[in-house]
């Protein structure tokens, strides 16, 4: 065989939402901070994301992150989040699985009899700390706690395909736009999963001439990374259910740690919840997130922002080696 552009993967789930974690392949990046190698990857390096995210290696619905040396002293590592679109600022799935794959592999030192285990990030949006829960020398559960998260605007009013809607906008590391799904008529089912998919692109829009995510920070923090639908809970004992719809119409199937962030900081500002009580969300296939608002963080102005923590559960599904085969007439594609 004649084999060229090696990569080294490891294939996990939280929550059923897909992660790929690159591990190996990419030439050595450069950038101070991780978003400047993140602008660097997009710009140089883009089709690798293609090659690993698009079939035949991946879906549409592919989730990747790639390892990179962190930007301050106490980090293990940066992480750089892409999709089927391009690249994310943050990514609470993507957190607790690559928490989960570093203990696990001992890439992370464990202690005897170690209940927890520390260890931070470097994403784009900032530096996350991440804790392992341990149970028996393996990884329970994964919490973290995010970047500061905020409410940018409180039941908006607007109008979309001829129909009256109210949504809220806030930052859990991205830009989300937050809907109640019964105001379009529509469940967070299985079965209306290509519904909403429509829905999202047409509110995204919308919300997008609002002008209302641009970050007061960093620039390329700004636009509208996806839309949350909203729903009552199979279980009673959970909060709620979600649907994120977010990059080019990709589907979570978890119930989005960053979406989550989000939506706490939304509840918070309008005084729904209370701090420092953990509430469970449902996905659209009926995994769970639990997530609260523990205290105040500095403020991002002109927002208030709170400190989150998100939790949830991850599995390692496979260790792979991918190769490009020079051959092979069949390019990196997307199905839609």
């Amino acid at each position: 065989m004649h084999i060229q552009e090696v990569f080294d993967v490891v294939d996990l789930h939280a929550a059923g939402e897909p992660l790929r974690v690159i591990t190996g392949g990419y030439p050595a990046i450069p950038g101070k901070t991780v978003l400047d190698k993140r602008d660097y990857v997009a710009e140089h390096l883009d089709h690798y994301r293609r090659r690993l995210m698009f079939e035949p290696w991946g879906h549409e619905d592919m989730y990747g992150c790639l390892l990179v040396p962190p930007e301050r002293e106490d980090s293990l590592y940066g992480l750089i989040f892409m999709h089927n679109e391009g690249y994310s600022t943050m990514c609470g799935h993507a957190t607790i699985a690559v928490t989960k794959l570093l203990v696990e592999t001992r890439q992370v030192p464990v202690p005897p009899d170690a209940d927890e285990v520390r260890v931070k990030f470097d994403v784009p949006s900032g530096q996350i700390e991440a804790h392992a829960r341990m149970e028996s020398g393996k990884v329970r559960s994964v919490w973290f706690e995010n970047v500061p998260a905020f409410a940018v605007s409180l039941d908006q009013r607007l109008v979309v395909e001829g129909r009256d809607l109210t949504i809220d906008v806030g930052f859990g590391g991205a830009y989300y736009a937050v809907v109640e799904s019964r105001q379009l008529g529509l469940g967070v089912e299985p079965d209306t999963v290509d519904e909403l998919r429509i829905w999202a692109r047409r509110i995204k829009a919308a919300v997008e001439k609002l002008a209302l995510t641009h970050h007061p920070i960093d620039a390329r923090l700004n636009g509208l990374y996806g839309v949350i639908f909203t729903d009552s809970a199979h279980d009673d004992a959970h909060f709620d259910r979600n649907l994120t719809v977010f990059a080019d119409g990709q589907i979570d199937r978890s119930p989005c740690g960053s979406c989550l962030s989000t939506r706490l900081a939304i509840l918070d500002a309008k005084g729904a919840i209370s701090r420092n009580q953990a509430y469970a969300v449902e996905s659209v296939i009926d995994t769970v997130f639990t997530g609260q608002v523990i205290g105040d963080a500095a403020a991002v102005p002109p927002h208030r922002a709170v400190r989150t923590v998100i939790e949830g559960e991850a599995y390692v599904v496979g260790f792979r080696r991918f190769f490009v085969n020079p051959d092979d007439p069949v390019k990196p594609f997307l199905v839609r």
